[in-house]
C-alpha cells in the first residue's frame, strides 16, 4: 500500500494558503478532470488534505470518461457553465489558447517570481504549456514514448534487443524482417515491427516526429502555417508506405500495434510509455525498453513527440475563483510523487527522480534522456482536423497508392484552409 505523506502535503497546501489573505465566505471551485483508475482513490485523498489546509476553499471534483472529456469541455465553454478548473492535454492546449479560455499561471499564487523559478519547481514539463514567454498549465502527466521488445519473441529470431535494438529506421526494416514470422500465403501471423495506425494522433506524435527528425516542421505554431509538401514529408511518407506495401512488413490492416504487442503477434512496438509496465506484467510478457530510431541521415536528435497534461484555469472564471484554482493546482501538481507512485504517472517535479521506485528501474533513465530530447507536437488550432486530414493522405497515398505528391499538396492546401479559419 502506498502510504500519502499528509504532513508534507498539508505543508505544501498551507504555503499555498499563506500567498494570499483569507477570502471570507468559502469559495467553490468546479474542477473537471479526465478519468484514469489508478489515480481516483489520490485525488479523493488531495482534494481532503488541500480543503483541510485552506478552509476558504471547497473543491466540487468532477470526473469524466476519457471518451467525453473533451466534448463535455466544449460544452462547458460554450454554455458558460464550463469548469474553473480542468486537467487537458498539450493536444489541446492550441485551441483552449486561441479561444482565450486560459488564464496565464498566477505566478504569486503558485509561489513562484518568474518563469525560470517555475520550471525548477516543475521541471521541464511546464514547455508543452508555454508560448512566447507565458505558462498556461501546471503538469499532472509528462510523457514520451520509447520503443518494447517482447524478450520471448526476439529470443526465437535469435536475437537480443540489448544488442541488436535498431538506433536507425533504417536498421528497424532488417530487424524486424528477422523478428517477422509468416504463414505459408507470407501473411506476417508475428510482425517484428509495426507502426501505430490506429488514431491520427499518432500522425503526430509518431509520424510528425519522424519529419522533425530529418529537419522538417509541418505546422509554424506562431504563424499558423502548413508545410506537408515537404521533402521530409515525403521521405516519411515513402518510408511508412514501402513498410506496408514493399516489404509487407506490416500496415493498417493488422490489429493495432498495441493491442498486438500485448496478445504477442507483434515483436516490438513504440508508443508505450513508462505507464505501460502494468500491462506488459499482466499479460505475462517480459520486455526491454529501447530508444525511439532516427534516420541515419537525420539532422535532429529526437525521438517520437512529447506530451502532457495540465491543471489550466479557465480565464472566463471569476478573479477570486482563479486565484483559488490557482491555488489548488499548485498544490495537486507538485504531488509527483504521490501520482508516479499511487497512480503510476510521471511528471517533472524534480524530486520524482529521486524515488527509490523511479531508481530502482533503469529503464526509466531512458524516457528522462528522450524527454530531454523531445519536442512537443504542433500546439496549434484544428489540431484534430489536422491529424484528420493527414491521416486521410497518409490512407490515400499507402491504401489507395494515389501519387504522393498531388495526395501532399491536397493536404496542404486542406491544412491551409483549417489553418485559415483562425
Amino acid at each position: 500500500m502506498i502510504r500519502i505523506d499528509l504532513k508534507r502535503i498539508c505543508s505544501v497546501a498551507v504555503i499555498a494558503m499563506l500567498a494570499t489573505p483569507a477570502l471570507g465566505e468559502p469559495v467553490t471551485i468546479a474542477v473537471w478532470m479526465h478519468e484514469h483508475p489508478p489515480r481516483l482513490a489520490l485525488d479523493e485523498k488531495l482534494v481532503a488534505a488541500f480543503e483541510q489546509a485552506n478552509p476558504d476553499i471547497n473543491v466540487d471534483l468532477t470526473i469524466f470518461p476519457n471518451a467525453q472529456f473533451e466534448q463535455r469541455l466544449q460544452i462547458g465553454f460554450a454554455s458558460g457553465d464550463g469548469p474553473d478548473l480542468f486537467n487537458s492535454g498539450s493536444f489541446n492546449i492550441g485551441q483552449y489558447r486561441h479561444s482565450r479560455l486560459l488564464a496565464p499561471v498566477d505566478l504569486k499564487t503558485v509561489g513562484v517570481d518568474d518563469l525560470n523559478e517555475l520550471k525548477a519547481k516543475f521541471g521541464i514539463g511546464i514547455a508543452g504549456a508555454e508560448f512566447d514567454g507565458v505558462a498556461y498549465g501546471l503538469p499532472t502527466e509528462v510523457s514520451n514514448y520509447a520503443c518494447v521488445a517482447n524478450n520471448a519473441l526476439w529470443r526465437t529470431a535469435g536475437l537480443n534487443p540489448a544488442k541488436d535494438a535498431p538506433a536507425t529506421w533504417e536498421e528497424m526494416v532488417e530487424v524486424a524482417r528477422k523478428l517477422t514470422r509468416r504463414d505459408d500465403g507470407n501473411v506476417p501471423v508475428v510482425r517484428g515491427f509495426d507502426f501505430n495506425w490506429s488514431d491520427p494522433i499518432f500522425m503526430w506524435l509518431t509520424f510528425n516526429a519522424m519529419v522533425n527528425q530529418l529537419g522538417g516542421t509541418v505546422i509554424d505554431e506562431a504563424a499558423l502555417t502548413a508545410d506537408f509538401d515537404s521533402v521530409q514529408v515525403r521521405t516519411v511518407m515513402d518510408f511508412w508506405s514501402a513498410w506496408a506495401n514493399d516489404w509487407t512488413l506490416g500496415g493498417p490492416q493488422y490489429t493495432a500495434s498495441r493491442d498486438a504487442f500485448l496478445a504477442g503477434e507483434l515483436a516490438t512496438e513504440c508508443t508505450f510509455g513508462s505507464w505501460g509496465r502494468d500491462q506488459f506484467k499482466a499479460a505475462g510478457i517480459d520486455y526491454t525498453f529501447f530508444p525511439v530510431p532516427r534516420w541515419r541521415e537525420g539532422t535532429v536528435d529526437t525521438g517520437f513527440n512529447a506530451y502532457a497534461y495540465y491543471m489550466m484555469v479557465n480565464a472566463n472564471a471569476p478573479p477570486e475563483r482563479q486565484e483559488a484554482a490557482w491555488r489548488f493546482a499548485a498544490f495537486y501538481a507538485s504531488q509527483g510523487e504521490a501520482l508516479f507512485e499511487e497512480a503510476g504517472l510521471f511528471t517533472t517535479v524534480p524530486a520524482v527522480q529521486e524515488l527509490e521506485s523511479y531508481t530502482s528501474d533503469g529503464s526509466n533513465t531512458i524516457f528522462t534522456d528522450e524527454l530531454d530530447k523531445a519536442v512537443f507536437s504542433p500546439r496549434v488550432p484544428g489540431f484534430n482536423e489536422l491529424g484528420d486530414a493527414l491521416a486521410r493522405a497518409r490512407d490515400r497515398i499507402v491504401i489507395n497508392h494515389e501519387d504522393a505528391s498531388a495526395a501532399l499538396g491536397e493536404l496542404e492546401a486542406e491544412a491551409s484552409t483549417i489553418l485559415g479559419r483562425f
